[in-house]
């Protein structure tokens, strides 16, 4: 094969990559809507968070088949570009040093969420934010940057985008829905940032999202992701301080990147 088939080849499955992973996200924003009508079974009903669950998992296995056939290649490939696979042990120090403060606060001056049990912290805080982490930067970011080809930033963009509108259904009015999309489209960025600067290791950016989402399920910070001055300012610290570890902790970015 000739150097410029292969530069030709390389190009389009960049191409049909890239195409797979936008049609994923698009998919990924309309989802609930179509699919939530059509999930009327009564034990889906009857279960708190199934359907959440299921659109959820209907999104990743949409996004990882198109990659799949784009790639056309095995799927342990596509699912090592994830960040699953590598070692959790420092992005969990650096997750406790990060939420300490914020325990040590909320503890102190904030009661706990009456409304908080077994089931809430099973999918509010731990099953949505792996899926969400594993799609919207596991799947999107570490494919179009590691296999597409794309620089960091755009990459991690396009699905930050997305990845707030899809949480725009939280709100009751247009404020607030421009809030909570705004919240979670800035915290889209930065968990792509982490995914990134950490050398595309997942964990952190899942141990944010999961320790952030646990704070507002086990502490009265807050209905939805706005939550009132004194939520957003142990979300502002800890998001502060994690980004500042990131720098210590963090192994220090290959030129290559």
């Amino acid at each position: 094969m000739s150097i410029l088939s292969r530069l030709s080849d390389t190009r389009t499955r960049a191409i049909l990559l890239s195409a797979a992973i936008i049609a994923g996200l698009v998919f990924a924003a309309v989802s609930g809507g179509f699919l939530r009508p059509h999930l009327t079974a009564d034990w889906i009903i009857s279960t708190p968070y199934a359907r959440s669950a299921l659109i959820s998992l209907a999104d990743a296995a949409v996004l990882f088949t198109l990659v799949w056939l784009a790639a056309w290649t095995h799927p342990g490939r596509i699912a090592g570009v994830t960040g699953l696979g590598a070692s959790p042990v420092r992005p969990l120090v650096w997750a406790g040093l990060s939420f300490l403060p914020a325990l040590i606060v909320c503890a102190l001056l904030i009661p706990l969420s009456d409304a908080s049990g077994p089931v809430d912290y099973g999918w509010l805080v731990v099953g949505g934010p792996v899926i969400e982490e594993i799609v919207y930067r596991g799947l999107a970011v570490g494919v179009l940057v590691r296999l597409a080809g794309w620089h960091w930033l755009p990459a991690v963009i396009l699905p930050g985008f997305v990845f707030g509108l899809v949480h725009a259904g939280s709100g009751t009015d247009p404020m607030e829905v421009a809030g909570i999309v705004a919240i979670t489209g800035l915290g889209g960025l930065l968990f792509g940032w982490l995914f990134v600067r950490w050398g595309f290791n997942l964990w952190p950016a899942l141990l944010l999202h999961v320790g952030l989402n646990g704070l507002w399920t086990a502490f009265a910070l807050g209905e939805n992701a706005i939550g009132d001055l004194f939520a957003n300012g142990v979300r502002f610290g800890t998001v502060i301080l994690a980004i500042g570890l990131t720098f210590v902790l963090a192994p220090k970015p290959s030129r290559k990147r």
